[in-house]
């Protein structure tokens, strides 16, 4: 979802042949081989539910109007799991924002595309960088699926700015601090600015639900 070529050249790398590549904009679509191109609003996709083993996100889902819709989204359509690398919301990001060093609204990603697309719903209009935190991922994900407990692996990262449109007292700032803020991130984990979600279908029905002709209902012999 909110793809480019590069995910699909990094996902053709490593070995995956049956890959869809999805979203807003048709400029993509003579790029991607083999008609796997979909045009694709990641907050309403047209697929059907349980249509992909796996289905991802790089850095997309920021760029919607509903983040947790797109999220949803993601797990509706998925077999087995998805896997979202976003923005991570942290102490440490708030005070990069309150001091100028990373934008509460996505500026760079606009300017990068000529001013033309790359904000909200890939518009121009710069869209708000909503940063995950590790406990809205379980709360959406258990909210729109309360048959079975999720089974979520969080993973961090550290990102520093390199795109021109982000200028060159950001670039030259972070790399100073890059040293200790790698140090920083490796001891506090959470403090990083890259969230990874891994994120499987349950095992199991919850010991209160069962399942009659293929529908989930509450289990009445269940004695909590």
């Amino acid at each position: 979802m909110c793809a480019g070529t590069e995910d699909w050249e990094l996902l053709a790398s490593l070995g995956f042949t049956d890959v869809v590549v999805s979203n807003l904009d048709e400029a993509f679509a003579p790029l991607v081989p083999d008609g796997r191109w979909s045009y694709q609003n990641a907050q309403s996709l047209s697929f059907e539910d349980r249509s992909f083993d796996w289905v991802f996100v790089s850095e997309g889902l920021h760029h919607c109007r509903s983040p947790h819709r797109a999220l949803v989204e993601m797990y509706r359509v998925c077999r087995k799991g998805i896997v979202a690398l976003e923005a991570r919301d942290s102490a440490l990001m708030r005070l990069a924002v309150r001091v100028g060093m990373a934008d509460a609204y996505e500026l760079a990603a606009v300017a990068d595309q000529g001013f033309r697309t790359g904000g909200l719903d890939n518009t121009s209009v710069p869209n708000h960088v909503y940063r995950w935190t590790e406990a809205e991922v379980v709360k959406t994900l258990r909210s729109y699926d309360p048959t079975g407990e999720p089974q979520i692996e969080f993973r961090y990262g550290l990102r520093l700015p390199t795109a021109e449109a982000t200028g060159h007292r950001r670039r030259l700032a972070g790399q100073m601090a890059k040293p200790a803020l790698a140090a920083l991130c490796t001891v506090f984990k959470r403090q990083s600015n890259q969230l990874a979600v891994i994120a499987r279908r349950p095992a199991d029905l919850y010991p209160w639900l069962r399942r009659v002709e293929g529908q989930v209902e509450f289990n009445p012999d269940y004695r909590g």
